[in-house]
């Protein structure tokens, strides 16, 4: 099977569907395709999967270990195969700490790295304008449920060849990202009153952030080499969204003792196909797509909701969602794959 078919595959599936065709196939160009003979390890060890693996020929154990609440351990083991008579393909999703797989033939397989798959996921929530936040490479620093947020408040604003945009010694009162065009930054030697062109700034580059975060003037003069399209977001704004960390986070052992206690519920926000193949035992299942587009509504504003994903990005943008809309949300940090606690596999 090519990787344009594999695409194809798995494009009609929940989990990859949100994906642009051709962001998979680039995906699965980058994630290198292996061959095991029967008997061999298929992870790196003790801490398990960090690869979503797609088994293109032949069978496979999983094997999924965890701490039980008497400190004993326990194992649950599951089989997957190839079958002449399912979609040509098996996935065994890296789905949580200590998930081991073990060929049982000889494999043929591809290996998706899961970091990467949570953020192309992540991104692809993105609605309308915001999608553009992907290729500005200002938001790459930030993190993904804090972007909406910022374009809610930004003023898109069209500028000429030649208009200034900032000038050195004026105080900074807003961030600027270019979304179209190219411009020049210009700096005068305070001591010689000497201008020299210091950088060309162009598509995706970010600038204004050194006043606003010194509290200063500012450093530079930039004036629009073409014309162009720039974001603009005031000060306040500035200093409201992009100074501070936005979502709360928690980790596994305050995560289980406030469940135990009922201090809190607990939401899965990734796909039902990764659901289905395991989960933390009493998670509510709501997959981010659909909590952006009407599962919020679904959830009561009591109690505090503890929102798991695979590694901890998608949940990020699922509590920022519920608290925009008043729900109190954590983030678990790690989401399953570092949950070391016990993890239910039992058929839905």
């Amino acid at each position: 099977m090519n990787l344009t078919e594999l695409a194809r595959l798995l494009g009609a599936t929940p989990m990859f569907s949100r994906l642009p065709r051709e962001q998979l196939v680039a995906l699965l160009e980058r994630s290198p395709r292996r061959q095991a003979p029967a008997g061999t390890w298929l992870d790196d060890g003790p801490h398990g999967l960090n690869e979503h693996l797609v088994l293109l020929a032949g069978e496979l154990e999983a094997r999924r270990s965890w701490i039980g609440a008497d400190g004993s351990e326990n194992t649950y083991a599951w089989r997957l195969g190839v079958h002449a008579d399912g979609p040509g393909f098996g996935m065994l999703t890296a789905a949580s700490h200590r998930t081991r797989a073990q060929a049982l033939t000889d494999v043929d397989y591809l290996a998706i790295e899961g970091d990467a798959l949570d953020e192309l996921l992540a991104w692809a929530q993105m609605d309308g304008h915001q999608a553009l936040a992907r290729h500005l490479k200002v938001f790459h620093k930030l993190p993904l449920e804090g972007v909406q947020r910022a374009f809610d408040c930004m003023v898109e604003r069209r500028v000429s060849a030649g208009e200034t945009i900032v000038t050195q010694g004026e105080p900074g009162d807003a961030y600027y990202i270019i979304l179209v065009g190219e411009a020049e930054v210009w700096v005068t030697d305070p001591l010689t009153d000497e201008t020299a062109r210091a950088t060309v700034l162009s598509d995706g580059d970010a600038f204004g952030e050194e006043a606003l975060l010194l509290e200063g003037s500012r450093t530079a003069t930039v004036r629009m080499k073409t014309p162009g399209r720039l974001l603009v977001l005031r000060k306040a704004d500035f200093d409201a969204l992009l100074r501070p960390g936005m979502v709360e986070v928690i980790a596994a052992e305050q995560a289980r003792d406030m469940l135990a206690r009922g201090e809190a519920s607990l939401l899965d926000c990734r796909y039902e196909m990764e659901h289905e193949e395991s989960r933390i035992p009493g998670a509510r299942l709501v997959p981010l797509d659909k909590l952006r587009r009407q599962g919020v509504f679904t959830l009561a504003p009591e109690p505090t909701y503890i929102v798991y994903c695979r590694s901890g990005r998608r949940s990020q943008a699922a509590v920022f969602l519920l608290r925009e809309r008043g729900i109190r949300a954590l983030s678990l940090i790690g989401g399953l794959r570092d949950w070391p606690y016990e993890v239910d596999h039992t058929a839905l």
